[in-house]
């Protein structure tokens, strides 16, 4: 009875003293200035530099009111960088890479690599590490850090994939995608121009928050406010609040031909600091990637009805434009003296 209350004492010595040197003294079987691929404190990050082997780059920065800019000059996607700050505060190494497949880890890793380097908000380096491809049971991620020796295969918790395709070099897919990010609030003016039809074409002048006018874009004159309604006014200019492109096309090959064409159509939005917003919309033509190409009489579609092409930002970006979320600000003046309720 003694001698198994012995072993008994041992064991717990042992179970003690296994807890202490691996957990108490931070799971020293990993190098210290190896092993710390997180950074749990997001708040502090001020800068995140990625850069991959193919000379692409991308400086991601907080501006004074809290968001973040791409390479120092455009608006970042505010859900692309909680998915990346959420990945630098989560990262866990899942087990070190076997000996017997590091060398040939290593060897990729340095041939094919995006680098990242993490700073705080006073611009002082805290973190960087290689990120290499993806295990071949694709639930893991092999990465490096900066002085380390050994790389590691890393994972996010609850995830499962590989973390290679968040650490994005390209600028345009951090870039927002923002059109028309104005409140009611913020609105001073729309207008709304159909290049080959003036007659559908509207303007609306915001007076107050509840109160509009409702303007023919061709005389300029305003409509009888009986005749008008407020309410699908109201309902329409809130839609400006929240209005992004599918895309970026700047590399388009075909865009400056499709350029030359004339656009359908023009929508201007005015904000309280005189601030002018403009889409220019063009027709897409039908391609292999689009989904309807006949009509219901079975005739060969001319143009992709599901999506347009629209330049922003004074004409300096070329973007793709859904029917289905854009398209709700294609409405006519005639939709605000009828009995349509509903946008389409």
């Amino acid at each position: 009875m003694k001698k198994n209350l012995i072993y008994f004492i041992v064991l717990i010595i042992i179970g003690a003293a296994v807890y202490f040197f691996v957990f108490k003294k931070g799971n020293s079987t990993l190098p210290i200035n190896e092993k710390n691929f997180a950074v749990e404190d997001t708040a502090s990050i001020g800068k995140i530099f990625i850069a991959d082997m193919n000379k692409r780059s991308v400086i991601l920065e907080r501006d004074m009111n809290g968001g973040w800019l791409v390479n120092q000059k455009n608006p970042a996607r505010a859900e692309a960088i909680s998915v990346l700050l959420k990945t630098i505060k989560q990262l866990s190494i899942k087990y070190p890479v076997p000996e017997t497949a590091r060398n040939n880890v290593l060897k990729n890793l340095s041939s094919d690599n995006i680098k990242i380097e993490i700073y705080d908000l006073n611009n002082v380096l805290i973190n960087c590490y290689y990120v290499g491809g993806g295990t071949n049971d694709l639930n893991g991620t092999y990465m490096k850090t900066l002085d380390g020796e050994n790389p590691y295969v890393v994972s996010v918790p609850g995830f499962h994939g590989v973390l290679t395709v968040r650490y994005i070099t390209d600028e345009e897919e951090w870039r927002s995608r923002s059109i028309f990010s104005l409140p009611l609030n913020q609105l001073k003016e729309v207008s709304v121009h159909y290049l080959s039809d003036d007659d559908s074409s509207f303007i609306i002048n915001v007076v107050g928050v509840d109160s509009f006018q409702l303007v023919n874009y061709k005389t300029h004159m305003q409509i009888n406010p009986k005749q008008a309604s407020k309410d699908r006014m109201g309902m329409y200019l809130s839609l400006f609040r929240f209005i992004n492109a599918e895309g970026f096309e700047n590399n388009n090959k075909n865009r400056d031909s499709i350029l030359m064409q004339q656009p359908f159509c023009e929508i201007k939005a005015i904000d309280v600091r005189g601030n002018i917003f403009t889409a220019t919309c063009y027709y897409k033509s039908v391609s292999r990637e689009t989904l309807q190409q006949f009509s219901n009489k079975g005739e060969p579609m001319q143009y992709d009805v599901d999506h347009y092409y629209a330049t922003i930002n004074d004409g300096n970006d070329f973007v793709l434009i859904q029917q289905f979320h854009f398209g709700r600000l294609f409405q006519t003046i005639d939709f605000f003296l009828s009995n349509q309720l509903k946008i389409k």
